[in-house]
């Protein structure tokens, strides 16, 4: 099964950061029972996630830890989200919001049919 836990230890979270990103970075790691399948990075600004960086095992797991990240950011107040450059996000935001200003409602990612 599949899960998505967040990482509250700083240590762990620190060795995931490596230092790359400023502010408050919150991250969740993604399990398939007791197998590591990748994490997700992101901040929560003023109104805003931002997702800093998917690494996932398996291409499949990249539309969930979105998904959870921007969820996570709507339950501390964030009503929109926007990615960073990182390729496979910059494809992800493609398939799904091409032409579709940042930053992203996120109504348009949970509640949004069309």
């Amino acid at each position: 099964m599949i899960r998505m836990i967040p990482v509250e230890e700083p240590e762990v979270l620190d060795s995931l950061v490596q230092g790359r990103f400023s502010g408050e970075v919150r991250g969740y790691v993604i399990m398939d029972g007791p197998e590591y399948r990748g994490h997700c990075l992101f901040t929560v600004e003023p109104g805003c996630t931002r997702v800093l960086e998917v690494q996932v095992s398996d291409p499949s797991l990249l539309d969930g830890a979105v998904r959870a990240a921007v969820a996570a950011g709507e339950n501390a107040g964030a009503t929109a989200f926007a990615l960073s450059g990182q390729p496979e996000l910059v494809r992800w935001r493609d398939a799904w919001f091409k032409g579709c200003p940042d930053p992203i409602p996120n109504e348009r990612l949970f509640h949004f049919c069309g």
